[in-house]
């Protein structure tokens, strides 16, 4: 009698890395390297600059995808007519969610555009930041193109560490003014103080510090490699000192958001726990290598806002330094001696309660010293937790003006808006009053959300929420079974923040674009995986 021979499965053919997903990924590569660095006169056409980068690196891209589709040649296997032929799906159901919201949100784009006053102003945004319907157009095919041609390889998100170094040792060298490029001496001395590294004035540093920085911190939890994680968080480090000289708020809240609800997401799991707190670890301990650097300039410096200083001069910075440095030598020996230990999902839930009733206390001490007690001297608090036209560097004056113009449009406005990025022309009969706060006009609401509703309406507005928010729902979803997707909706959670007190333009958004369309290429490539098993 004869045995029979166990034969192994056939082994499953791994996948071609194709021209299409190469030229997508070397698209990436250029854009997380390059595009933050480049420029061609100092500061005065840098928003054109990156305007122009991302555009035309988009646009090949497009072509050269679509080239590629057009001439491929395919060989298919003869057809068998006795075999029933699967019924040919319909375009739209090949379309997800998030693909009609994208399709939804350039749809409404040009309707906004047929419909404004000057057309060619919103189809170019040459009122505002360069963001009409052109660049629009641009961020949905982007998104296309990833979402369809993108395959993993961690490179990219290295390369990304080494770019956004750069541009952070840039912005800590410039605070102290070290110009390496020679750009300051043709500049006045408010335009010195105000712009910085590569990217611009310095709220679109801590803008572009929201979109990089996080993605650092994630990937130092979830790489397994350890090499790439000093790197990860030797970037950390370098974009929280950065964070430290950009004097802006709309970057502390990002980041103070971010890690609040990251902080709760990795409760659950020790191991990312304790890299959770070695990243904060290293963040601090940069602060305090900033002094340090400060000392050897003798403290000569564009200045820190009080709340920076905190971090970089004060006491209470070592305090925070040592209990994160504390905390994180206590979980990884708990870990050494106890690996794999599971903590109680009470722990999450707690620390969100906890934060979430911070938050509706904070909300509420602003509507009483807002509404109620709107007499009593608060000092320096002024202009954070009382609510008037002065609040956030008069963002209050132009918020409260904002609603009211939206509360003035026309029916068909509060649809569609006045066009995109058309917001100077529906804001310019208030300059008037503007102008006593030192700005004669100004193009953007310094608030994203407030500006879509005007510009394209409560239908655009609608739209781009949907995009935000399917994307931060889908990354959570396939988080557990793609955790690269950690890393991409990191950079898209603090962005959003951020957006409340910030503006969106071509220098930082067409980097928060693509870490939607990643998040939505890992969604799909998860799904793909989970319906081949």
């Amino acid at each position: 009698m004869t045995s029979a021979k166990h034969k192994n499965p056939p082994a499953k053919p791994k996948e071609k890395y194709s021209v299409q997903q190469a030229l997508t990924n070397y698209y990436l590569l250029v854009m997380f390297t390059l595009f933050p660095l480049f420029f061609t006169d100092a500061y005065f056409n840098i928003r054109h600059d990156k305007y122009y980068f991302f555009i035309i690196l988009t646009g090949i891209l497009v072509i050269a995808e679509f080239l590629i589709i057009m001439t491929a040649s395919v060989d298919k296997p003869p057809e068998d007519s006795k075999l029933e032929k699967p019924k040919p799906k319909h375009l739209y159901e090949e379309l997800s969610f998030m693909d009609w919201a994208f399709i939804v949100f350039l749809g409404i784009n040009v309707i906004s555009t047929l419909l404004s006053a000057n057309p060619l102003d919103a189809l170019l945004g040459t009122q505002g930041r360069n963001n009409g319907l052109v660049l629009m157009a641009f961020y949905t095919a982007a998104y296309f193109m990833i979402t369809r041609c993108f395959k993993y390889f961690e490179y990219i998100f290295v390369a990304l560490a080494f770019g956004s170094m750069i541009v952070y040792a840039l912005a800590i060298l410039n605070a102290f003014y070290v110009d390496p490029f020679g750009m300051f001496p043709l500049l006045n001395e408010q335009q010195t103080i105000d712009f910085t590294s590569t990217i611009g004035n310095k709220n679109l540093l801590s803008s572009y510090i929201c979109i990089a920085m996080p993605v650092m911190i994630a990937m130092s939890l979830i790489t397994k490699k350890t090499l790439l994680r000093v790197i990860y968080l030797v970037a950390t480090g370098f974009g929280f000192a950065a964070l430290m000289t950009a004097d802006s708020d709309s970057g502390i809240l990002g980041m103070a958001v971010f890690m609040i609800i990251y902080l709760v997401w990795f409760s659950n799991s020790l191991v990312r726990l304790k890299r959770f707190f070695l990243s904060a670890t290293v963040m601090l301990l940069f602060a305090k290598l900033l002094r340090l650097f400060s000392l050897c300039f003798d403290d000569k410096s564009k200045g820190f806002d009080k709340f920076q200083e905190i971090f970089v001069f004060s006491g209470i910075g070592w305090i925070l330094f040592a209990a994160c440095a504390v905390i994180t030598g206590i979980l990884y020996l708990i870990d050494y001696k106890k690996p794999n230990i599971t903590i109680s999902k009470a722990v999450p839930i707690a620390l969100a309660v906890v934060f979430g009733l911070c938050a509706v206390a904070m909300i509420g001490i602003m509507v009483y010293f807002s509404c109620i007690d709107t007499k009593t001297d608060l000092g320096s608090f002024e202009r954070i937790i009382r609510f008037n036209d002065i609040w956030g560097t008069h963002r209050g004056f132009m918020w409260i003006r904002s609603i009211w113009i939206f509360g003035d449009a026309s029916f068909i406005e509060k649809l569609f808006g006045v066009g995109p990025d058309m917001f100077y022309s529906a804001f310019s009969p208030y300059f008037d009053d503007l102008s006593k706060y030192g700005d004669s006009s100004t193009n953007a609401a310094h608030n994203e959300y407030l500006n879509y509703l005007i510009t394209i309406g409560i239908t655009g507005l609608l739209s781009y929420l949907a995009i935000v928010c399917g994307t931060i729902k889908n990354a959570v979803k396939y988080a557990k079974e793609n955790p690269m997707l950690i890393a991409c909706v990191s950079a898209v959670i603090c962005y959003a923040v951020q957006a409340v007190v910030n503006l969106y333009q071509p220098i930082t958004t067409p980097l928060f674009f693509i870490f939607i369309a990643l998040c939505e290429a890992f969604v799909r490539n998860t799904k793909a995986e989970k319906t081949a098993v």
